[in-house]
């Protein structure tokens, strides 16, 4: 058995990987790097590929499923999505095993909970993984904050959220005006602002850590993600989980469980 963690193998537009690792048994979720890529990554970490029992893959862009076929087919991995996801994914020649928006299904000691996202996707979701009493959250790439977002995402030892853009930043930058609408949109992606007030939504007593992810290199800073989910989250009480917001594309961690 193993020390339970999670690692950010890469996030943001060049590819994204998060690797969970209770003490039993270790999922990725995502796998938008290359094969060799997340062999080396996972390596960093004291991981081998044979030691991951399943792919959970979030939706379909490249960023998110680039690696998909060829790891879990090199390593017998099954690969698990929601039926938009996996029809719109290639992943001819792997195990590819179909899950619901709302549904909850076991890995080795692990619950996990599939819940919807808003993102110009088929089917998004993002994920509540269980274990010995622990709860980590994760959700990348979502455009607006929804209850059952919030209600998936309660109670959670660490909370790993998309901190996209700066409103300030995107707003008066170089992207034309259709895609600064599409990022800021119901259906593109989450803003420093609203992470923030997501975490402050659902954080609780056992809330210990955050971590930002899929930050915009062109249109965010770490410093201007954490500063605002940090004034969000702390009010006036003075007490803060650790918030981590996640390098464009660089290896982070190890969060301790």
């Amino acid at each position: 058995m193993h020390r339970p963690f999670v690692a950010v193998l890469s996030s943001g537009s060049c590819g994204n990987s998060i690797l969970f690792r209770s003490n039993e048994t270790s999922v990725l979720i995502d796998a938008g790097i290359s094969c060799r890529e997340m062999e080396r990554r996972l390596s960093a970490f004291g991981t081998e590929a044979q030691d991951i029992d399943a792919v959970l893959l979030t939706h379909e862009h490249t960023d998110h499923n680039r690696g998909a076929k060829r790891f879990c087919s090199v390593h017998d991995i099954p690969v698990f999505g929601t039926e938009g996801t996996l029809a719109l994914s290639p992943l001819e020649g792997t195990d590819a095993k179909t899950i619901e928006r709302h549904g909850t299904f076991g890995i080795g000691n692990l619950s996990i909970h599939a819940f919807p996202v808003m993102h110009l996707a088929a089917e998004p979701v993002g994920y509540s993984i269980s274990f010995n009493g622990r709860r980590v959250s994760a959700a990348s790439d979502l455009g607006s904050l929804t209850e059952e977002v919030l209600k998936a995402m309660r109670d959670s030892d660490l909370v790993m959220i998309e901190a996209n853009y700066d409103e300030t930043l995107l707003m008066n930058g170089s992207y034309p005006v259709f895609l600064k609408r599409t990022i800021a949109g119901n259906h593109g992606h989450l803003s420093n602002e609203d992470a923030g007030r997501l975490c402050s939504e659902v954080a609780s007593e056992r809330l210990k850590q955050i971590v930002l992810l899929h930050l915009s290199k062109d249109n965010n800073t770490m410093d201007l993600a954490k500063e605002a989910v940090e004034r969000c989250v702390t009010g006036d009480c003075g007490a803060c989980p650790s918030v981590s917001p996640t390098e464009h594309g660089c290896q982070n961690g190890p969060f301790a469980l």
